[in-house]
């Protein structure tokens, strides 16, 4: 066997080399560094530019809400500050209440969790001195006591998970019962989505899921704050005891400079987490909007128009969320860094110092005091350097919650504020002293289609009429393709639907989802140019009719004719309004690809708006690109006209108007039913108003009890002419 001092080749040339192992490990290690700072460099710079660009987006997304008011800044500051003191006393009112109950037995606990950690670590300690000094008999003792610490040690844990949750959910009951009394006081309910600037945007997102998200985030910085600064303090004088004042020294100066790095890293948080709650607080409300107006989207064929609102709603959301976790991805390389690695390198310059500087004897005490004083004081700093790193991320928690807080306060002073508002006259703008806002260039092209409209220059507006029919026609087929109508749903047994360019029904019963026979063996006939009437009592079966022709039920007997479902158009009482610019409310359910696609221009636009609204009361207000919630930014008047230019825009060859025009004059109601005729649009009416049937050919009268009559419309016997009427009576 070899001897014990014989020595390898490469341990002699180490020998005779003595230098060249220092140098070896000093190019490693520079290149270590390099390579090392390059990389976070690159990463910081790319984060950093990546950071600013999305910070300019954000503000200018956010820096105007919808409705005109700037957006409340978003920071951990003194607003802040306020904000979470004021919320903090609803949702703990008193000493007496539950939620201080729940909050003075979590604080127990935390403090008997750390009580525990100082008795582990001393457990600890003792049982490596027994093991190194070979003291079988004490390390055995040492593991039945910390076999015993751990059923405590266990049963706090759990009881810290269970009353913190508990907590969040009383939290949660306390802040939305809160605003459940303001919000459902009275009428404030009704205020809050209708009257104008004191709208609560995105309500159930804000009642539902912020307040949710804000108390979770809530009890997370009362648990993260508490027991980090208790463990800091106790901890401190453990150290201090066992190491002096240089252990703690290094490690402190080690956190400030920390701290310092992440204060400028940190991206702001808060800004982004209330920019999240609002995309989604627009996609839930882009689903509820299908669902309000379910029966107007179906008639329009609107869903893939939809679909593809709903789907960006998504997409936003996706973006901003990945993006977010692409930050919180590059700022936890900097914490591991900061937190975790970097630290330990404090740390065992900390575990040095008391046998560097010995303190209290350190540098003479044997192997066991020297196991023993190691194993307990990195026990200690373990724990101190968690609580301080604690502390450390607690900032990325708090600009978290800055977000939800924002929102939440939000909508706590908007529901305080609804009891004051609309108990006062509103006030009366007249609609043509409204201030314009026309796009630079277009004022002399807007001041003369509103002289055409007027009556100045009607012949030069009925001639653009004539060419937007030719030019309609022309572009039919394409049009129908960009409606993306859905296809006919097939059904088992049943009647017979047939497409051609009548509509014509035969011996067709009209039966509800419910099985009521609402009017029995229908059989009329329209050719095209022929306009209807559909008059008869509520209930009767006139909507009925028309989504018979929709598709939207399925044909109970009988035989229909009809054209495809692109040639129709519905118009109802109440229009829908798409999420969108005041472009999308024409051209609906078109995109702005499609209109582009058919070289449709904004021009065109303005000559359909000039035949409904004469007095340019729409686009003086709003620019084309402009986004609003239109169904609180149009009046009922200005919502109609906006429904039949989207009926000219589309120009079918067929339109049910279903009560659309009663918010508007005589005069333009005359002249919108003009402009159909001119267009070569065939139009079915439901109106009880008499004086719309000398806009007809027919009047298709349902009696309520199954019964039905089709005649022709005879002018004299219902005792009108062609002049506008004064009055309106009502058809029996």
């Amino acid at each position: 066997m070899a001897s014990s001092t014989e020595v390898s080749p490469f341990q002699a040339w180490l020998a005779e080399n003595p230098n060249m192992l220092k140098a070896i490990g000093n190019r490693r290690l520079w290149a270590l560094v390099l390579i090392g700072g390059g990389a976070s460099t690159a990463i910081f710079v790319a984060w950093k530019a990546k950071r600013m660009s999305e910070l300019r987006a954000l503000r200018r997304h956010d820096g105007r809400r919808d409705d005109g008011k700037a957006a409340q800044k978003v920071a951990v500051d003194m607003v802040f500050a306020k904000r979470l003191a004021k919320i903090s006393k609803i949702i703990i009112p008193g000493p007496l209440s539950p939620e201080f109950f729940l909050l003075v037995c979590l604080t127990s606990l935390l403090v008997a969790r750390t009580y525990v950690s100082v008795i582990i670590a001393d457990i600890l300690g003792q049982n490596a001195q027994y093991l190194v000094g070979k003291k079988w008999n004490q390390f055995a003792r040492g593991i039945l006591r910390f076999a015993l610490i751990t059923l405590p040690a266990s049963a706090i844990n759990s009881g810290l998970k269970y009353f913190k949750e508990i907590l969040v959910i009383r939290f949660r009951v306390r802040l939305s019962e809160y605003v459940h009394n303001e919000y459902l006081r009275g009428v404030n309910f009704y205020k809050a989505c209708n009257l104008g600037t004191e709208r609560i945007d995105n309500a159930d997102q804000r009642v539902t899921s912020d307040i949710k998200k804000f108390a979770g985030a809530f009890a997370d910085i009362y648990t993260s704050l508490f027991k980090p600064l208790l463990d800091v303090v106790l901890f401190t004088a453990k150290l201090t005891q066992n190491t002096g004042w240089t252990g703690p020294l290094i490690m402190y100066s080690y956190f400030v400079l920390s701290g310092f790095i992440k204060r400028v890293i940190m991206p702001s948080f808060g800004k982004l987490v209330a920019h999240e709650s609002t995309l989604e607080g627009e996609f839930r409300t882009a689903h509820q909007r299908i669902i309000t107006n379910s029966e107007e989207i179906a008639f329009y064929d609107g869903a893939y128009r939809e679909k593809q609102i709903i789907n960006s709603c998504l997409t936003a959301i996706y973006k901003h969320v990945v993006y977010v976790r692409y930050l919180r991805s590059l700022v936890l390389v900097f914490d591991g860094l900061l937190v975790k690695y970097w630290a330990s390198i404090a740390g065992y310059s900390v575990l040095a110092a008391p046998m560097i500087f010995n303190v209290k004897g350190s540098a003479f005490k044997d192997a066991e005091g020297l196991t023993r004083d190691y194993i307990r004081n990195s026990q200690y700093l373990q724990q101190l350097a968690q609580a301080v790193g604690q502390l450390v991320l607690v900032g990325n928690n708090l600009t978290t919650i800055a977000g939800y807080t924002s929102r939440v306060s939000e909508l706590l002073e908007m529901v305080r504020q609804l009891s004051t508002v609309g108990n006062k006259p509103f006030q009366i703008v007249e609609e043509h002293k409204v201030a314009p806002a026309v796009a630079p260039g277009k004022s002399e092209e807007k001041e003369a289609l509103g002289q055409a409209a007027s009556g100045a220059d009607a012949a030069a507006l009925n001639a653009w009429l004539q060419q937007w029919r030719v030019r309609a026609e022309a572009e039919r087929a394409q049009r129908i393709r960009f409606r993306h109508a859905s296809k006919p749903a097939h059904v088992v047994g049943g009647g017979k639907i047939e497409e051609g360019e009548e509509i014509r029904f035969e011996h067709v019963d009209i039966v509800s989802p419910e099985g009521k026979l609402l009017v029995r063996d229908l059989t009329f006939e329209v050719k095209p140019s022929d306009n209807v009437m559909v008059t008869g009592p509520n209930g009767a079966g006139k909507s009925s009719l028309f989504r018979l022709i929709g598709e939207l039920w399925p044909l109970h007997n009988g035989h229909l004719i009809k054209p495809r479902k692109e040639d129709i158009l519905f118009v109802p009482q109440k229009p829908y309004l798409v999420l969108g610019t005041l472009r999308d409310q024409i051209i609906y359910p078109h995109s702005v690809a499609d209109m582009q696609a058919l070289n449709i221009t904004d021009d065109d636009l303005d000559h359909l708006l000039a035949v409904v609204d004469p007095a340019r009361t729409i686009t003086t207000q709003w620019r084309w690109d402009e986004v609003k919630d239109w169904f609180v930014a149009f009046s009922g008047g200005q919502k109609q006209r906006v429904a039949m230019a989207r009926l000219f825009y589309h120009k079918p060859k067929y339109a049910i108007l279903d009560e659309c025009t009663s918010a508007v004059s005589d005069e333009v109601e005359d002249k919108l039913y003009e402009t159909c005729k001119k267009l070569g649009i065939t139009l079915f009416t439901v109106s009880h108003r008499k004086a719309l049937a000398r806009h007809h050919d027919y009047i298709l009268s349902f009696d309520g009890r199954g019964g039905w009559s089709f005649q022709k419309v005879n002018l004299a016997e219902l005792n009108l002419t062609n002049a506008s009427p004064a009055n309106s009576v009502t058809l029996s």
